[in-house]
């Protein structure tokens, strides 16, 4: 689980933010909303992000996916390749040429970790990973240069394995020892979960889960879905469908890609709705609306998500589910009788029908606000002054613009314009 990611100089985000998943000390507030690893500490377990069109909600998702790429794949560059991740604030003379930096702590099986790293657009300045065996968090390697791998520093709870791992200035030393089976446990299990476990969910990406009705119980939860949703379906299958005689692929395909294209290119799904004369009639996957097959490609995912324990960032969640479909995902993920793995969804929104007190605490809302001077700033409900109760009506307060976040728009300018350019057509 994520404890709080910080951000600085990224993109629109100039200053330090703090995006923080601990829950405040209100526990008779939608208790069931809290996972506690550790009984001192309540995490969150759904959060959504609120802002005006390039206000900068989508770039802490993307932050979160820079991080994940440097600790992952930036051991793939070669020597001077650019670190294309680095995208500084570039409305500053302070910051434009400036490294930037994360931060994220989490939990991995139990143990709390903070990972640091601070780069530019050619070398990784510093990096750092932490492990909390008590209060206060125990060095387990320590980089300062770019290039002097020899150089890394080992806390006494850096045991077992090898240490040290050669590379170049771009490379983190994370995607170097984290993928060696070389390196002792805890840094691979850092790795998987940076790797597996932190779920990247943009607009432009799309969802492919592979054989997923392989999994025990996935196929009930989504006839469950499909029947229970209102979709008028009762239910769904999957039959076989014949594969051209003359398909060749590419002798570049690696035989287990070629393998897994045919598996699923050898099914496909139908769905079955009730007549009025008493019986199930088949319609073609094709026959659905586009809503029905976004959530039957999802429901799968979200499954994955829950058993695995994941923390899914989702940007505009809208655009992937109805607002009665997404208030049900956000349910699920807070019921703590589902929720039995500690999985996590963020995700930012323009759907005022979400902000609900009804579903979320004042700490699972934050607000993306930008300014020429300052950039963009994350402020959570909670920071508020007292006159903002958990029994506000947050959506009715924001709407009015009494919490900040809405967009200025001159609209007498903008008419003008307009009625300039229709007067002389």
């Amino acid at each position: 689980m994520i404890v709080d990611f910080t951000v600085e100089n990224f993109r629109s985000i100039k200053e330090e933010q703090i995006f923080s998943m601990y829950a405040e000390k209100k526990t008779k507030h939608h208790a069931g909303n809290i996972s506690y690893i550790e009984s001192e500490l309540g995490l969150l377990k759904t959060t959504a992000i609120y802002g005006s069109n390039a206000s900068g909600k989508t770039n802490l998702i993307l932050a979160l996916d820079a991080l994940k790429y440097l600790a992952i794949e930036s051991g793939d560059l070669k020597d001077g390749d650019e670190i294309e991740s680095y995208e500084p604030y570039k409305l500053s003379k302070s910051t434009i040429d400036a490294p930037t930096n994360f931060e994220i702590e989490f939990y991995v099986k139990k143990i709390r970790y903070i990972y640091q790293v601070t780069f530019n657009s050619h070398n990784i300045i510093f990096e750092k990973l932490d492990v909390f065996k008590t209060s206060k968090p125990s060095n387990i390697f320590t980089r300062n240069s770019p290039v002097d791998w020899k150089s890394v520093k080992f806390g006494d709870s850096y045991k077992g394995g090898k240490k040290q791992f050669a590379f170049f200035a771009n490379n983190t030393y994370m995607s170097k020892a984290g993928n060696s089976p070389e390196s002792p446990e805890l840094m691979r299990d850092v790795y998987n979960y940076l790797r597996k476990d932190l779920i990247i969910f943009l607009t432009d990406r799309s969802v492919a889960l592979f054989d997923w009705e392989k999994n025990a119980g996935y196929k009930d939860v989504v006839n469950a879905f499909l029947s229970k949703a209102d979709l008028g379906i009762s239910n769904f299958d999957f039959v076989k469908r014949d594969i051209p005689g003359d398909l060749e692929f590419p002798e570049s395909i690696p035989p287990e890609i070629k393998e897994r294209f045919i598996r699923e290119f050898s099914k496909k799904e139908v769905f079955f709705h009730q007549s009025d004369f008493g019986e199930l009639v088949e319609f073609d996957k094709d026959l659905e609306s586009r809503g029905t097959n976004k959530l039957f490609q999802l429901v799968p995912f979200f499954t994955m998500v829950l058993s695995q324990g994941a923390s899914l960032f989702i940007d505009e969640i809208e655009a992937s589910l109805h607002p009665h479909l997404a208030e049900l995902v956000i349910k699920l993920f807070n019921d703590p009788t589902v929720n039995i793995h500690n999985a996590q969804l963020i995700f930012t929104t323009h759907d005022m029908s979400l902000m609900s007190q009804d579903v979320l605490r004042k700490d699972q809302v934050y607000l993306s606000n930008k300014t020429p001077e300052n950039g963009t700033q994350y402020l959570c409900l909670e920071s508020f002054d007292n006159s903002l109760k958990d029994s506000s009506p947050f959506a009715k307060w924001y709407n009015e613009g009494r919490l900040g976040g809405i967009p200025e728009i001159n609209y007498k300018g903008i008419s003008d314009s307009l009625k300039e350019v229709l007067r002389s057509a």
